[in-house]
């Protein structure tokens, strides 16, 4: 194979980016992370997170 990718999804507060630096490290990879300031639904999360954790 010429390319190799993990990708990592799941809830909000799960360990995603724990896991992406450890597995990052493990492999000697390099880490791309989301860019968040640009994720238009976060902020409503953060609101009020008992409200909107399932939906986002």
């Amino acid at each position: 194979m010429k390319y190799h990718f993990i990708t990592i999804e799941g809830n909000i507060g799960a360990g995603k980016t724990t896991l992406s630096h450890l597995l990052a490290r493990h492999f000697n990879a390099r880490l791309i992370l989301e860019q968040f300031a640009d994720n238009p639904f976060l902020p409503k999360f953060y609101e009020n997170p008992a409200q909107y954790a399932f939906p986002l």
